[in-house]
């Protein structure tokens, strides 16, 4: 059993290894970490959080800044 848990968390961290070099895995995950930012954004305002809604809102320009940046360099 541990030597399946072994290869298995091998393969997984291997993908991982992979994904790190594809632009589109980076596009991806700072693209809907800013949407999510932008969402909380919109729930800290209607629950009359200011701060946190400031916050969030830096964090998805942010994000976006990131995405925009790696979208611009091209390959």
């Amino acid at each position: 059993m541990n030597d399946t848990v072994t290869v298995v968390l091998l393969a997984i961290g291997a993908l991982f290894l992979w994904l790190m070099t594809k632009r589109w895995f980076w596009l991806l995950a700072f693209g809907v970490g800013g949407l999510a930012a932008a969402f909380t954004t919109l729930a800290c305002i209607i629950h009359f959080q200011i701060l946190g809604a400031l916050g969030a809102f830096f964090l998805t320009g942010v994000c976006w800044f990131i995405a925009s940046i790696i979208n611009d360099t091209a390959d």
